[in-house]
């Protein structure tokens, strides 16, 4: 049965909506910001040779492998802002599923299985469709795919491809990304795989034909700033043991978290697939059977591949013979392949679209809490200028926002630092024996660290040590500067005296300092409106002054802010409570029940409140609960009072 027009575009639109949505996600790499800075330097002085962002690998040696890349992301950044670097991530998503699903259609197989086919190979990439320069690997993996699985071309075109197309190819992807290698050892499978099946020509033409134009795309490679080192370099970084460990990327999937689940179950799926596609291939191109395998085995080894699997993956399924002949069946029926398939794109996409949405991806600009935004505008205010130690994966966007005026530790330019720095950062970072005098030796001016449980322990080191003084706090991180000469006028101005919010009561230890914790609080919240701690230190000063309506207001608002700060439900129920509007403190009480159904100090102050306003019957309940779940807390005593006084009223104790 002919397939009509009108489901192959049907089915197309759906894909390019979908691929567009999948890849239309905020920003969530740090090394996006690196990289974008990179880009900016390229056009003002040219591709460096040498580290100009850290103080600590200062004119060490760099192979600026992916400067094409960075430049082009550095355009569309200034063009689009953070919009267009969004909207290339949805487009590169879009065009490769349209390349996938235009091999699929044009070998023959149907419109609903090209597409349910690519939007796998587009989920698969998903997680890791990041405005990076690895991005254009993909592009250019499906590409050379498309050409290399293809075996239906004429002769002419064949050649057209070996010696202008895949040579062009490499030449820009020598320049953008060192994921070219990838692309050479699978063209170079395809070849000899090639030399052994094409046996009725004589193996010197096979050679001409065949290996020379290889070799050839081969050298090309060569035209980039670093020259043979390109070819070296990336295999170094990713055998050297302590920057596999370090990047989170290059980490076994076996590893991996249950948050990752999409990533395991694609990979599971992808593998099975793999297997199936390995087996077929054999018989009449055992090349794409070894590349199928080889990539799917490095997918095992490394999350990063999985991505690099799913678009060989795809090729490999649609180039199978039995891809437009073993669905005679489903071809029987106008609308049951169609269905099934637009069934699994639709249930795949909700799929990922979840995950995004769970992982805060999902929306516009830049996620949540992934780089230093506040220290950054902080900074660049207060118009410091020095140098500054962070987590390795905060470097970037502070290399970002602060080059030339201020300098990194380290970042995501591992290569730059080497093993040895590695294991030192790490040291300081984690506020090993001797961190702050290694820090001071290394000249450092400032710290911005993530709150806990994040890394950075060196921030227990530096809280409430008076050499290190707080300046600036919010939701997610923390900003530590020197005491000297240089950072004097910035320490008067913003320090923090009593505020501290890795302490308990966030600093506040003693009645005699409230009035100026209760000063700090508002310049903490003058400066961050928005944080929600600012929000909940500001509510604790007011609730220690007495002031329990608007400490309720600054808890409920810290709320607003992280609907996540299930705790801080019952700070505004408790502040309600004791401003004595009932009725709001039990809204608020109910509100936090729902988020910890069996939290017995809620529970308590519940019955409580009931108790407060003689509803006898309620407090009982509650009561009764709470010390259920908790028979030594505040409860238990309560309800035998309460019990006590019922029964000298002649009131029966509430059953449950």
């Amino acid at each position: 049965m002919r397939e009509s027009e009108s489901i192959r575009w049907a089915f197309l639109i759906l894909l390019l909506a979908f691929s567009f949505a999948i890849g239309f996600f905020k920003l969530s790499s740090h090394d996006t910001f690196w990289h974008l800075k990179t880009g900016e330097y390229i056009l003002s002085n040219g591709i460096p040779s040498e580290d100009p962002f850290s103080f600590t690998a200062a004119g060490k040696h760099w192979v600026t492998h992916e400067w094409l890349a960075e430049m082009l992301l550095y355009l569309i950044y200034f063009l689009g802002g953070v919009a267009g670097l969004i909207v290339l991530k949805g487009s590169m998503s879009a065009l490769i599923a349209f390349l996938i699903f235009r091999f699929g259609t044009r070998r023959g197989v149907s419109s609903p299985l090209s597409a349910a086919v690519a939007i796998f190979a587009i989920g698969a990439m998903s997680y890791m469709m990041y405005a990076r320069p690895h991005a254009f690997t993909f592009l250019f993996l499906a590409l050379l795919c498309m050409i290399l699985f293809d075996s239906d071309s004429g002769e002419k075109p064949r050649s057209i491809y070996r010696w202008i197309i895949i040579p062009g190819i490499f030449l820009l992807w020598a320049n953008i990304h060192a994921g070219f290698l990838l692309g050479l050892a699978i063209y170079w499978v395809v070849v000899i795989g090639d030399i052994f099946m094409i046996r009725d020509i004589p193996f010197t033409e096979r050679a001409k034909t065949i290996v020379v134009p290889a070799v050839f795309a081969t050298l090309v490679c060569l035209i980039n700033p670093s020259g043979i080192e390109i070819f070296y370099y990336p295999i170094m970084i990713s055998t050297t043991p302590i920057f596999k460990s370090t990047i989170a990327e290059w980490v076994s999937p076996i590893y991996l978290g249950k948050e990752e689940w999409l990533a395991k179950g694609i990979l599971i799926a992808a593998s099975a697939f793999g297997l199936l596609a390995a087996v077929f291939h054999l018989r009449h191109r055992p090349a794409i059977s070894a590349v199928v395998i080889a990539v799917g085995l490095s997918a095992w080894t490394a999350m990063r591949n999985i991505q690099n699997y799913a678009v060989v993956l795809a090729y490999g399924l649609l180039a199978l013979p039995q891809a437009n002949s073993e669905f005679r069946l489903l071809r029987r029926s106008r609308w049951l392949p169609a269905t099934v398939a637009a069934v699994w794109m639709i249930l795949l996409f909700g799929l990922i679209r979840d995950y995004q949405a769970h992982n805060g991806r999902a929306g516009f600009g830049i996620k949540a809490g992934l780089v230093a935004e506040g220290p950054a505008e902080f900074l660049r205010k207060a118009n410091f200028k020095g140098n500054i130690i962070s987590a390795l994966h905060d470097g970037a966007y502070l290399i970002w926002k602060g080059y030339p005026d201020w300098k990194v530790f380290i970042d995501g330019r591992l290569d730059v630092y080497g093993p040895e720095f590695l294991e030192k950062y790490r040291h300081i970072i984690e506020g090993g024996p001797g961190a702050l005098a290694a820090m001071e030796s290394y000249g450092v001016d400032a710290a911005v660290l993530a709150m806990p449980p994040y890394i950075g322990a060196i921030r227990s080191r530096l809280s409430g040590n008076s050499s290190w003084p707080l300046v600036y706090y919010d939701d997610y991180y923390l900003v530590y500067l020197r005491r000297g000469d240089r950072n004097l006028p910035l320490i008067d101005k913003y320090r923090f005296d009593v505020v501290n919010p890795l302490t308990s009561g966030f600093g506040l230890s003693q009645q005699g300092d409230l009035e100026r914790f209760y000063e700090e609080s508002i310049r903490g919240l003058d400066s961050n409106p928005n944080s929600s701690l600012a929000n909940a230190v500001n509510a604790y000063a007011l609730q220690n002054r007495g002031d329990f309506t608007g400490a309720a207001h600054s808890y409920k608002r810290a709320v607003q802010i992280l609907p996540n700060k299930k705790d801080m439900y019952r700070s505004v129920a408790n502040m309600y409570m004791q401003a004595g509007q009932n009725d709001s403190a039990k809204s608020w009480y109910e509100l936090a029940l729902k988020a910890r159904p069996n939290d017995p100090q809620t529970l308590y102050e519940l019955g409580f409140l009931y108790a407060r306003i003689n509803d006898l019957d309620n407090a009982e309940r509650y009561l009764e609960q709470s010390a259920t779940l908790y028979p030594s807390g505040p409860a238990t005593a309560m309800l035998e009072r309460l019990r006590a006084v019922r029964s000298s009223r002649g009131k029966s104790p509430v059953t449950k």
